[in-house]
């Protein structure tokens, strides 16, 4: 009767009346359930996190393309800028130009008129000289004061 088996039954109830006298299997579950609830409570808040981040990430990802589409129609009105200032300044250039080409011209005609002038004085002064030399050679005192009274006459009559 008092074999092994009898003392590993004994030591069996033993051990199961000590869990009970001592309340563990219900200290054991409420460990395990305590556990399990940590766990869970782990579980949502990592969820939670997850979809927060997917949610920074959708922020970040609309941020990053909203940049990109600013970067582009910066580097756009940049390029319509440069090629408006370009258009403008070759415009400029030109109507410069023109303006110079045009001064220029006025002063040739300007330098030419006086030149016409310049030669008709001069040609004027040579035939002034010529013709009284031509009256003094040529003609006596009495035709020189008969020509100067006609002329006097004639200018009085031009005047009046």
């Amino acid at each position: 009767m008092f074999d092994e088996a009898f003392f590993v039954a004994l030591a069996f109830a033993v051990v199961v009346a000590a869990f009970l006298y001592l309340r563990l299997p219900s200290k054991l579950v409420a460990a395990l359930d305590d556990r399990a609830e940590q766990i869970r409570k782990e579980l949502e808040q990592a969820k939670k996190l997850r979809e927060d981040a997917e949610v920074l990430l959708a922020e970040y990802e609309a941020k990053r393309n909203a940049a990109e589409q600013q970067a582009e129609q910066i580097v756009a009105d940049a390029r319509a800028n440069a090629e408006a200032l370009a258009a403008e300044a070759k415009q400029k250039l030109e109507d410069s130009l023109e303006r110079r080409t045009q001064q220029a011209e006025d002063k040739i005609a300007r330098a030419e008129a006086n030149m016409v002038k310049e030669v008709r004085l001069a040609v004027t002064s040579i035939a002034v000289t010529a013709a009284e030399q031509v009256i003094r050679d040529t003609l006596s005192d009495d035709q020189k004061q008969a020509l100067v009274a006609a002329n006097l006459s004639e200018i009085d009559s031009q005047f009046q």
